[in-house]
């Protein structure tokens, strides 16, 4: 029977990892070491050998009584990876010169889960952290909640670096003008088709600023400017900004390209 959890509810009453996690270590706990090692090269959580996250960490935390490093480290490298496997990807495509473009949120998100983590991991071995508790009664909701506050972290940091303008590009934009403008996006008309009509868009693209090509760059990927859902990648994210900005970028660059092409025809 593996050791009680000592963090107690709101009710009063203590943590109890659930019957299959209970049932898992006491099978864990007959055998070797090698055997385990080998066990957690197993990712396929539909293997019949598969250690649960839940299992993972408290053969983890009872490594704190061992002296054995290369056991403990066996075990962290694998519930690291469980870990990351539960964040937002910190690469989220490709750019228009093939390099990897990536989510400045998402990468915040990350370290600040893994350095909390990881933090929890060190308090538990020096002595025992009820904290991680809850991570033995469900791990998945754990690492959610973490990342929530990974995210909420993100965001804060996001606002407190936007920089201070005294020109319009941070203007907010009503939904009638948002909606005129989305409708006015040159790239989506029909005769992007006639390879003329595409190569003068394709010429007024390049010849916008930097930071509005990089908006319709993104925008031609398919990547939304913002999004409800927090595992969604999104522009905002992409470009470190706020979504008014991101809207009068993308809103500059249609009105330059209809102007140019306006130009062409004249």
């Amino acid at each position: 029977m593996s050791v009680p959890l000592r963090k107690v509810g709101k009710d009063g009453t203590l943590y109890q990892r659930r019957p299959e996690i209970e049932a898992q270590l006491d099978a864990l706990a007959t055998l070797l070491r090698s055997d385990l090692a080998e066990r957690c090269q197993i990712g396929d959580p539909a293997h019949k050998d598969y250690i649960p996250s839940e299992c993972l960490l408290h053969l983890v935390r009872g490594c704190r009584s061992d002296n054995s490093d290369r056991h403990f480290e066996v075990l962290f490298r694998t519930l690291r990876q469980r870990v990351i496997g539960r964040l937002p990807a910190p690469e989220i495509g490709y750019g228009a010169d093939g390099g990897i473009m990536f989510s400045h949120r998402n990468t915040s998100i990350n370290e600040a889960v893994m350095d909390r983590f990881q933090e929890l991991l060190v308090s538990d071995r020096s002595g025992y952290d009820a904290r991680l508790d809850y991570f033995e009664v469900n791990f998945d909701a754990a690492v959610a909640a973490l990342r929530q506050d990974g995210r909420r972290k993100a965001l804060k940091e996001e606002k407190r670096s936007e920089p201070i303008s005294s020109d319009d590009e941070a203007s907010e934009l009503n939904a009638e003008i948002e909606k005129a403008a989305a409708a006015q996006n040159p790239i989506s008309d029909s005769k992007f088709d006639d390879p003329a009509y595409r190569s003068r868009i394709y010429a007024a693209i390049d010849s916008l600023p930097e930071d509005q090509r990089r908006v319709l760059e993104l925008l031609r990927l398919g990547i939304p400017i913002d999004s409800k859902e927090p595992d969604v990648q999104t522009i905002v994210q992409i470009l470190g900004c706020v979504e008014k900005t991101v809207r009068n970028r993308r809103d500059r660059a249609f009105a330059a390209i209809r102007k140019a092409l306006e130009e062409d025809e004249s």
